[in-house]
């Protein structure tokens, strides 16, 4: 019989608690899932490579349960949908490969972050006026060609997507339905590619504790996005965009040591 501490991991507890976390802001907000988890394994000094390959590969389990979640609580809008996978998924193959090859795809964070928090202020700027942009296919395919890009270079696809889905007049829990089914498919491309060049045994053992996390929070994450006030969870997915932007400015320009 194995023994008690053979069977509790408490580094595996805690990224479940973790993935928990993330999941919960993710599957109600769009965003949350990847950024908190991307932070957390660069923190603990994994290279880039891996750390994209291992919150890209738990992503495929955690989005599958979050894309159940969600259609059934019928927060998808279809067309939108197929329009940003497709152009995630072309973004993420371009990605992929720039992450193989070099290293430069560091120097685009910074100007990535300050563009979100500038996204952010003006998400929560415009949760309080009644006007609403257009929503246009041609619009949601570059979010999602820039969003899949970012997935694969930094393991983060809500910040981009969401935001911009919902600044640019799609509903919010649309938005965060849409972009999280979508986010699934862009994960399997980024994980399928990453993994046949890095193979599964460099991946983070992380990935077990934040997919048990994650499959516990999809259900409620979801529900809580079906029954949240619009302009309460725009407001939230504002001031989340501003928090997780600012905090990976900081890492990538060296001010957290």
């Amino acid at each position: 019989m194995p023994s008690a501490s053979a069977l509790i991991d408490w580094n595996t507890l805690m990224f479940i608690v973790i993935g928990f976390g993330a999941q919960l802001c993710d599957g109600a907000l769009g965003m949350g899932f990847g950024v908190i988890s991307s932070t957390v394994l660069t923190l603990l000094g994994l290279p880039r490579v891996v750390v994209s390959a291992t919150v890209n590969t738990a992503k495929i389990l955690t989005g599958t349960a979050s894309t159940v979640s969600h259609l059934a609580y019928k927060n998808v809008d279809w067309r939108s949908l197929v329009i940003l996978t497709i152009g995630g998924i072309a973004g993420a193959l371009v990605g992929s490969n720039l992450l193989l090859k070099s290293d430069n795809s560091r120097y685009i964070g910074p100007f990535i972050s300050v563009y979100l928090i500038g996204v952010g202020i003006y998400i929560i700027w415009k949760a309080s006026h009644v006007e609403r942009l257009r929503i246009t296919l041609p619009r949601i395919g570059i979010i999602g060609i820039a969003a899949g890009f970012l997935e694969a270079v930094a393991g983060v696809w809500g910040p981009l997507a969401t935001s911009n889905l919902v600044a640019s007049g799609l509903a919010p829990r649309l938005a965060v339905g849409v972009g999280n089914v979508a986010e699934t498919f862009v994960a399997v491309v980024v994980s399928m590619t990453l993994v046949h060049k890095l193979g599964f045994e460099n991946l983070s053992r992380a990935a077990v504790g934040l997919v048990i996390g994650a499959l516990i929070a999809s259900p409620l994450a979801a529900r809580l996005t079906a029954n949240l006030h619009k302009r309460r969870l725009a407001i939230g997915v504002g001031i989340l965009v501003i928090l997780s932007s600012s905090l990976r400015l900081f890492k990538e320009t060296g001010w957290l040591g």
